[in-house]
């Protein structure tokens, strides 16, 4: 069932009814205003652009030996990147911002010479052999960059508990892992067979991270963790948490197999975390039911308590919302990250230009969780409250090769949500929509995508031609405007209306519901004129744009 029958997104209407025998005049007029990004430069580029210092190489694995010093707020230690030669270069360009220091480039126990560029390396290496698989080892150290406003504006996060015990853990989506260790730090290239982490800490410190945990040892008054994902993941779900954590578990039976879900908080919170957290198996098998799989199941799920909101870390899902569970009794950080398990981990995208996938879906996820559990009306209730937060400043698909997203701009998240509403409701079968989401994750599970590819994805499952729509909402600013008016004469009443701020192509369907049946009729660009004859009654829902005629004989 849909959430709401009706456009009700992002359509702004025009006119009011008039239920006089004199025809409204229109108002308004189609916005021009152009798009507002920042000036990027070639710092910007470097970063966010494939050149033939990263495509001469592939990344296969990462092993991370780093010393935490929380005194000091500095790590140090080395890393070893394998990876398979895909080019003959003089050069190969990794990544570590300018405040942390590389100490020294390795390979084959020679040390190699390399130069910076704002926070890319360049390392001067030999002819290496096409197709042969080879490790480099950087070691490094240094205090990172220092989160201002986690995980917003990201960093390392250097807090301490209600003990004043420290709290240490890092969130970079936006602004990069190689804030805190060197790596290809680009999105499009995930290392196929994972990431090693070993950690070492004071002593009576729990250190959490990505995977399974492999070994604890102490030694000279430091803990060592090692912890291990052998799945493929994106360099910013590459995550620390280090504090003195409370840790309970339970185990989850998922579609597949019974997963083991484990939960890391500080003892402060430990009773209301038992009960909030009493939630997660329900959202997970949800989530299995309309897209698949829980995607790590050899690795399990974690939720973390963290002093920041909430982030999506691969199998350790940041948790930091305070216990402020919305009025229906969900917790929305165990919703919306746990979608980011499928959509934005298990499916990446390549660029942030197409964060669209990631947060949109997960957006609308929650959408869905909510529909679900208690109701459409709940769920439409709930979509209302994110439309009001949808700027249509920027097209949600922004520029490439430039590392950019402003997290200021919530569209990806809400407009993104309201895109595949909207999706739903122009398709207009149920069946088929959750199809194509479920069939598109599971075709695509593990890998890389663009949004390009998913919405041709779309056209092709779904046999019809949806250009105009993906033109609209992903790739335009512009809000669709439905111009119209309205007049009755002797129980006649004649709606005219056209779409204004869209393409001459745009074919969005309007709903008009006829004695309480519905029917959908097709606007163009010029205006066309609908009929009702024999009608004591008509109104206008302006937010969710339809037209409700009661008491009506006939319509052409």
């Amino acid at each position: 069932m849909n959430i709401c029958k009706h456009i009700c997104f992002f359509v702004t209407v025009l006119v009011a009814v008039s239920c006089s025998s004199q025809k409204t005049a229109r108002v308004g007029k189609a916005e021009t205003v152009d798009y507002t990004y920042p000036k990027f430069t070639q710092k910007d580029s470097l970063r966010g652009a494939l050149n033939p210092f990263r495509t001469c190489y592939n990344v296969l694995h990462y092993t991370l030996t780093i010393d935490v010093n929380p005194q000091k707020k500095s790590i140090q230690g080395y890393v070893d990147m394998q990876f398979s030669v895909m080019q003959h270069s003089e050069k190969m360009q990794v990544d570590l911002f300018k405040n942390m220091t590389m100490d020294s480039i390795v390979l084959h126990g020679k040390r190699l010479k390399f130069e910076r560029k704002y926070d890319a390396v360049f390392i001067q290496i030999p002819q290496l052999e096409i197709g042969k698989t080879e490790t480099i080892r950087m070691y490094y150290k240094g205090k990172p960059l220092e989160a201002p406003r986690p995980p917003w504006e990201g960093g390392f996060v250097w807090k301490k508990d209600e003990q004043k015990n420290p709290w240490i853990g890092v969130a970079c989506e936006l602004v990069g892992a190689s804030l805190w260790w060197p790596c290809k730090d680009h999105l499009s290239d995930e290392p196929e067979y994972g990431v090693t982490m070993n950690v070492a800490v004071p002593q009576g410190f729990t250190v959490v991270s990505n995977g399974k945990l492999l070994e604890q040892k102490s030694y000279k008054g430091k803990d060592t963790y090692t912890w291990q994902t052998k799945y493929t993941i994106n360099n910013y779900n590459v995550t620390l948490y280090i504090g003195k954590f409370e840790h309970f578990s339970e185990k989850y039976k998922g579609i597949d197999t019974t997963i083991t879900l484990d939960y890391y908080v500080l003892p402060e919170h430990l009773e209301k975390t038992k009960i909030t957290f009493q939630q997660t198996s329900n959202i997970l098998r949800y989530y299995e039911s309309i897209y698949g799989p829980y995607p790590w199941p050899r690795e399990g799920f974690k939720l973390v308590g963290s002093p920041y909101e909430g982030m999506e870390h691969q199998t350790a899902i940041a948790y930091g919302t305070g216990f402020r569970t919305h009025h229906l009794g969900f917790d929305y950080i165990i919703l919306h990250e746990s979608a980011h398990e499928w959509w934005g981990n298990s499916i990446s995208v390549d660029d942030f230009a197409d964060i669209f996938i990631h947060e949109g879906f997960a957006t609308y996820s929650e959408a869905l969780f909510i529909e679900h559990t208690y109701g459409v009306k709940e769920a439409e209730r709930y979509m209302y409250k994110y439309a009001g937060y949808i700027k249509n400043k920027n097209p949600i698909v922004g520029p490439r090769d430039v590392n950019f997203w402003d997290y200021k701009d919530t569209d990806p998240y809400m407009k993104g949500a309201w895109t595949l509403h909207g999706l739903r409701y122009v398709i207009n079968n149920d069946s088929l929509f959750f199809d194509i989401l479920k069939t598109y994750y599971n075709t695509r599970a593990y890998s890389v995508v663009t949004v390009k590819d998913f919405t041709d994805f779309v056209q092709q499952k779904s046999g019809m031609n949806l250009e105009w729509y993906f033109t609209q909402y992903l790739y335009s600013r512009h809000v669709p405007t439905l111009e119209y008016v309205a007049y009755k004469k002797d129980n006649i009443v004649t709606i005219e209306m056209r779409w204004a701020n869209v393409q001459s192509n745009f074919a969005l369907p309007v709903q008009i519901d006829l004695n309480g049946e519905s029917i959908r009729v097709l606007p163009s660009t010029e205006p066309k004129r609908f009929v009702f004859h024999n009608v004591t009654e008509i109104e206008l829902n302006p937010y969710k744009a339809y037209f409700i005629v009661k008491n009506v004989e006939s319509f052409k």
